[in-house]
């Protein structure tokens, strides 16, 4: 059975046992026994399925039965159990994804069973501190037995990880062991904190109510690590399984009691927020990529040139930095993204995925465990003093998740040992300034996201975007629903006065993500529907995203609720100008003007109207008034000549052409030359500036032709005949293909 079409039918049973059609639920999945010899499974669905017919009958039968609903709550939630089975049995067997791949080999390579696993550790864990604080012993003897030690704890954790993570569906004995390793206080950070990680991929593959139990009990951890992935999982679980967990009410239960802290509430929050500024991410990178580095390269040759030999090697010079440095930095233009750069990390930002995108080939990251270690010493460094002072660096620092962290250590490793020291002392000092920035810095709650979230959604942005076998999985940052969609969680975001869904929206809003903003503010509109600001808000969603008509009407709904505001009516009348009603928004022009009389932007738009209802005297009016009052003389010649064009005035549309002409003219100046041309019988003129507005606009064939079509109607206006303008146009693409104008 192909994995795709398997996958396929999985989810149609999934839709509906989610829409009650029980019918067709048992129909699909009976189907899938012919994949699976299981004929325990098949008589449980065949009586289940007797039942609900039964159920059907008293239905007919007018036989009144107060337990049905949740006589019927049972039967889904059994034959969602049936079909979680058969699906993880037929996959066991036959799906090549890496999960699948894993839970079969861990059933023949690993040997030991959890009890083995956690006395082997619990000896190790033991021993180790007995060796750390022997002094009786040679250093070097002590080094390799610890050495030794770390590799088998780490051998270990690992195979609890997977012990974990490929499980079938726990026993009640088996939650109860695993919430005792978790709590155990004896046990470092890194093992709850792994095993809280592998139970949410677990969960992630299939529904298991004893494992969601625990994933909520371990949000009560004392560690802020556990808590933190704890929480993270919870946001992920409740997405996955909306619309079956109200059939497990001890799980609604743990998060109703969950629910009631404030704390965990606001913790959710900086669970959404972090998974919003990933979506970040990817556009961060392509920054970088495409303006930063090239700068950067640019620059290179120029700061070799400047910078001595001495200055590097010198006494100080590894640490002193050249104050010409920043020189360079201004006058290629880099300092304003560096700064953007800087305040989006300082924010909580992805800024250096870019950075390790490259790193994530060791063998090392071939482990999926390995992409979640909670960062600490690796064995490899004992004995080593450079490699254990930058571990410590490591560990403290709160500005790389612990897959990037993994990722610098190994890259240094490798590196000479003088090249090490310099790394080493250059990552210290920049971490230490970074350090006194952000504890410098006034956090904002609504901005600020702690780092432990961050650090641990940038470990699985990593894993889901970079892992080797990452198509082996769905994407956690690419699925739906949005997660404040989720009725589940938006629940637990109308805290009071829904404050957690309101700082949502506006960092929705903030980030440019107007449709998700919008459809938050739609919520908040049916509690506050006398909210101006919140219409202004919409309003501004919906026209970023091309909905005219919807942004105009809430932005009438705004001026309604608090008229004469400056912003509003301006906007009115921007989007009727768009929806081609110059009459209604030069009304609303007319009003912002008498709100903000020295405003020129708003004179010319004024003009722009007249023109547009083709009163030309009027539009010159303004458009002088502009030309006189501005500095920025282009902004009112480029309508002058354009009007005076329109009005037939062809020597004054000369005359401010010319003027253009003078000053950085860009395409559409260009375009309107050749028209003004075109009309007066010079069509040799006409060819060569229509031929300047495609090269120096560095416009395509086609948006050259579509400016150009866009303006025929008023060139037929100015006595140009219908008839000749095809040969215009073919003219100009054979001058297009062959670079040339056509004598």
């Amino acid at each position: 059975m192909k994995r795709q079409r398997m996958q396929t039918d999985f989810e149609k049973i999934t839709q509906c046992l989610e829409e009650r059609r029980l019918q067709q639920a048992f129909q699909l999945t009976a189907l899938l026994f012919a994949h699976l010899q299981n004929w325990q499974l098949q008589e449980k669905l065949t009586a289940l399925e007797d039942t609900y017919k039964m159920m059907l009958h008293y239905q007919i039968t007018g036989v009144q039965d107060p337990g049905r609903e949740k006589v019927y709550n049972d039967l889904i939630r059994s034959v969602y159990q049936i079909v979680d089975a058969v699906e993880v049995q037929i996959k066991t067997s036959n799906d090549n994804s890496l999960f699948y791949e894993r839970k079969r080999a861990h059933r023949f390579y690993v040997a030991e069973t959890s009890d083995q696993l956690l006395s082997d550790l619990d000896y190790i864990f033991q021993i180790i501190p007995l060796i750390q604080s022997a002094e009786t012993e040679e250093d070097k003897d002590k080094n390799l037995q610890w050495r030794d030690l770390e590799k088998q704890k780490d051998a270990l954790i690992r195979k609890i990880f997977y012990t974990v993570w490929v499980s079938d569906l726990w026993a009640a004995e088996e939650k109860d062991q695993w919430a005792s390793v978790i709590s155990n206080p004896l046990y470092p950070v890194a093992l709850p904190s792994l095993i809280v990680t592998a139970l949410t991929l677990s969960l992630l593959e299939t529904f298991d109510e004893k494992k969601a139990i625990l994933l909520f009990e371990a949000a009560l951890h004392e560690s802020e690590e556990v808590k933190e992935r704890a929480i993270t999982g919870i946001v992920l679980f409740l997405r996955k399984y909306n619309n079956r967990l109200h059939l497990y009410p001890r799980v609604v239960e743990r998060l109703d009691f969950l629910s009631e802290d404030a704390q965990f509430i606001y913790r959710i929050r900086h669970v959404l927020l972090q998974f919003i500024l990933c979506r970040d991410t990817e556009k961060i990178t392509q920054k970088i990529k495409d303006e930063l580095l090239p700068e950067m390269i640019k620059m290179g040759p120029k700061i070799s040139k400047k910078i001595k030999w001495d200055d590097l090697f010198g006494e100080t010079g590894i640490t002193d930095k050249n104050p010409e440095w920043q020189k360079f930095i201004e006058e290629a233009g880099l300092q304003d993204k560096l700064q953007e750069l800087s305040e989006l990390q300082l924010e909580g930002a992805d800024i250096l995925h870019s950075s390790f995108i490259h790193l994530k080939n060791y063998p090392f990251f071939n482990e999926p465990c390995s992409w979640f270690i909670p960062f600490s010493t690796p064995y490899t460094a004992i004995g080593n003093k450079e490699m254990t002072q930058l571990a410590s660096i490591l560990e403290s620092s709160t500005m790389l998740c612990n897959s990037d962290k993994y990722s610098f250590f190994l890259s240094v490793s490798q590196m000479p040992e003088n090249y090490q020291k310099m790394m080493i002392g250059q990552f210290s000092a920049e971490t230490e300034a970074i350090k006194n920035i952000l504890n410098s810095e006034v956090k904002n709650p609504s901005k600020t996201i702690d780092y432990r979230t961050r650090q641990y959604i940038q470990d699985l942005y990593r894993f889901y975007k970079l892992h080797p076998r990452k198509n082996d999985f769905e994407d956690i940052f690419e699925a739906k629903p949005e997660f404040y969609k989720v009725p589940y969680i938006n629940s637990l975001m109308k805290d009071q006065n829904n404050e957690s869904l309101f700082i949502i929206g506006e960092y929705y809003f903030s980030r440019n993500y107007f449709e998700e903003a919008s459809d938050i503010y739609a919520l908040f509109l049916e509690y506050s529907p006398n909210d101006d600001m919140l219409y202004q808000k919409k309003g501004y969603c919906l026209q970023m995203l091309g909905d005219w008509e919807g942004a105009l009407n809430a932005y009438q709904t705004a001026n309604l609720l608090a008229a004469n505001n400056p912003w509003t009516v301006k906007k009115l009348a921007y989007c009727y100008r768009i929806l081609k009603s110059p009459e209604e928004s030069l009304h609303y022009y007319k009003e912002a003007e008498q709100l903000n009389p020295d405003n020129l932007s708003i004179q010319l738009n004024i003009g722009h109207c007249y023109m547009e209802l083709k009163d030309y005297d009027q539009a010159m009016k303004y458009y002088f008034k502009v030309e006189y009052l501005t500095k920025n003389k282009e902004k009112a010649w480029r309508p002058i000549a354009w009007c005076a064009f329109l009005a037939g005035k062809y020597q004054q549309a000369q005359d401010y052409v010319d003027k253009l002409m003078e000053n950085n003219p860009n395409a559409v100046d260009f375009l309107n030359a050749g028209h003004l041309q075109l009309v007066q019988g010079k069509i040799q003129e006409a060819l060569h500036y229509y031929q300047l507005s495609w090269e120096k606009g560095n416009q395509t064939q086609n948006e050259f032709m579509d400016a150009f079509a866009n303006d025929i109607p008023d060139l037929i206006q100015a006595g140009i005949k219908e008839n000749d303008i095809p040969f215009i146009l073919d003219i100009l693409e054979y001058s297009y293909q062959y670079g040339s104008i056509i004598s």
